[in-house]
């Protein structure tokens, strides 16, 4: 992650599946979540994977020059896995670089 405190989005989602598979795979996933077993490792992933998701449509929006919702709830899901992570008293300073920054490590230790 050439050193950087958070990876730039290609770098971060490099693994990451198609965005539509990744809608599909939430839709399958948040039911389980909601009313699954208290799983800490399942409800992170799908968070951790929601967050991504959000934030991916985010950046297409804002490099589109598009004014949706989509950077608010970006925004929104990553405090949200910040705080599931007990990161939220560490400061981040980019939310959603952080997202992108556990992503990648997901993604990483999901490939080895």
């Amino acid at each position: 992650m050439s050193g950087a405190l958070w990876p730039a989005p290609e770098a971060a989602y490099a693994e990451a599946p198609s965005i539509v598979s990744e809608i599909g795979w939430i839709a399958r996933t948040a039911r389980a979540v909601a009313h699954g077993p208290d799983d800490v490792a399942s409800q992170r992933e799908f968070w951790l994977r929601k967050a991504a998701l959000l934030d991916r449509i985010a950046l297409d929006d804002e490099a589109g020059g598009r004014h949706t919702d989509a950077c608010e709830l970006a925004l929104n899901a990553a405090r949200f896995l910040i705080g599931l992570d007990g990161a939220a008293g560490l400061g981040p300073d980019d939310p959603r670089g952080y997202v992108r920054r556990a992503y990648a490590r997901y993604t990483h230790t999901e490939s080895e």
